[in-house]
């Protein structure tokens, strides 16, 4: 056989394995029809990966599936569903799949993209430590209420001029993470500290991070159209200030004496540092870091930012907010939270904008370690599965005109707090939010006090910004300015 005729042959071998692979299984959950070579990544062409999510629903149901790159990717909806996917076939989803962001920007490390007995270990040790600390514990909340109050002293110098307060924000919320995992906070002018919580910011606010996990040859494209080599230039910089501040802090290392969760996991690195294979070592610790940082930041901070922005555009509610902080708490102190089941106006307008913001739509992408069958469907091992906790927040059975800010949705006839339970803003399962009992906290406090004394407005001549989101890893609303003018 000469040259031309194996070539072809091997084409023709190499197009039929193509077009075997790419034929969606009879067992599988439905989809569009995947092409040869191409999959469904037509079916992507449909706007972000939340609306494509939304078509599909409409299309297919709760459970669908899509053939992108080397991956079935399978997404689950509603609200029983994801409960039977997630929390009781948790030993078969509760894995993260080798995609880009996991197995090479993470590298398998940390507690978010670890798995089997790496995650279980780390996270248990965490919480443990971070619990030593304050975290999920009512000291904690003197931490937040001492940042809060740097917080609206900064907004009451703004006196009343526009300004965008998202960055305002994520600076702030991360120096309560920052006091009890590096032992300290920072000013808001420190150009190391801003450049970090800017860098986090735009790695989960990628809008092309979802797309590269899904279709791994994108990072092959010349050039960085889709901001990958961005990517790893911010993880360099990330990398090397966590290096520095784990190297301070082994410095000054007292072994009696564990100042933060830093200190705690050097102690721990030690007593197994003759171990082999151990996971208690420098790099673990970097990325278990940034996990925390970037948990304990992003999502809090973007779900105070859609607060200010709902209730600028709903001037009654935020009116109706303030009335009863100032029935319950007054205007010389701060709200706490013992405050909290007084406050049951304001909780359910925390809770709204949970739904409405709609903050992680997506959650993160799960793996199935072993086939299993939904709903007389089977989703094969090593496949992508999406938990869409949109399905959820915006199920028209719960919550009609979904996409009206609505607080009395979690409001009784008896006019106490409910219905919290119908959302899962922190995700579900094995893999539900570390930082889920910190953000509670951190949304009540920084969101009454701010309410307390200032009410947000557009900039003068203007009207409110419309809620438009955009879509990373999490669902953001687009930059915006806002007067914060005493009332």
């Amino acid at each position: 056989m000469d040259g031309v005729s194996l070539t072809l042959v091997i084409l023709i071998v190499l197009l039929t394995f193509l077009w075997i692979r790419s034929k969606r299984p009879g067992d599988l959950p439905p989809g569009p029809t995947p092409l040869p070579l191409i999959g469904n990544i037509p079916a992507l062409f449909g706007g972000d990966l939340l609306q494509v999510s939304r078509n599909l629903r409409k299309q297919y149901g709760d459970l669908y599936s899509l053939s992108l790159g080397p991956y079935w990717i399978v997404f689950v909806n509603g609200y029983d569903l994801l409960k039977e996917a997630f929390v009781k076939n948790a030993d078969v989803l509760s894995d993260r799949p080798d995609t880009f962001s996991i197995k090479v920007l993470s590298e398998r490390r940390g507690i978010v993209s670890s798995n089997g007995h790496r995650w279980k270990g780390q996270r248990t040790f965490a919480l443990a430590a971070l619990r030593v600390f304050g975290f999920g514990k009512r000291s904690m909340e003197t931490k937040i209420l001492e940042e809060n109050k740097n917080f609206i002293e900064i907004l009451e110098k703004e006196n009343g001029k526009p300004m965008g307060l998202a960055g305002l924000i994520n600076r702030s919320v991360s120096n309560v993470i920052c006091s009890i995992t590096v032992g300290k906070t920072f000013s808001y002018d420190d150009e190391g500290f801003t450049q970090a919580v800017n860098l986090v910011g735009e790695e989960i606010s990628n809008p092309y991070g979802p797309l590269v996990d899904m279709l791994p040859f994108l990072q092959y494209v010349p050039g960085d159209m889709f901001l990958i080599k961005r990517s790893f230039k911010n993880k360099a910089i990330l990398e090397q200030a966590v290096k520095e501040e784990i190297e301070e802090h082994r410095q000054t290392l007292d072994e009696n004496d564990a100042r933060d969760f830093i200190d705690a996991f050097l102690l721990e690195e030690m007593k197994h540092k003759e171990e082999e294979g151990t996971d208690f070592e420098d790099d673990q610790l970097q990325f278990t870091i940034l996990d925390l940082f970037a948990a304990g930041t992003e999502t809090t901070s973007t779900t105070i930012t859609w607060a200010v922005l709902f209730l600028m555009k709903n001037m009654d509610i935020q009116e109706k907010m303030h009335e009863e902080i100032e029935n319950v708490v007054g205007s010389n102190r701060q709200a706490t939270l013992t405050d909290k089941t007084d406050l049951p106006y304001c909780n359910a307008v925390i809770t709204e904008t949970q739904r409405l913001g709609n903050i992680v739509p997506l959650s993160l992408f799960h793996m199935a370690t072993e086939d299993l069958v939904l709903e007389n469907r089977r989703i094969p091992k090593g496949a992508i599965v999406i938990p869409v906790l949109d399905s959820v927040q915006n199920d028209e059975k719960n919550f009609p005109n979904p996409e009206k800010f609505d607080p009395t949705r979690f409001i009784n006839n008896e006019g106490k707090y409910c219905n919290q339970d119908k959302i899962m803003p922190f995700s579900l399962g094995r893999r539900v939010c570390l930082g889920e009992s910190l953000a509670r906290m951190e949304l009540f406090l920084f969101l009454t006090s701010m309410v307390q004394k200032f009410k947000f407005l557009p900039p003068v001549g203007e009207q409110p910004p419309p809620a438009v989101g955009s879509l990373g890893i999490t669902h953001g609303p687009l930059p915006f300015n806002v007067r914060c003018v005493p009332w």
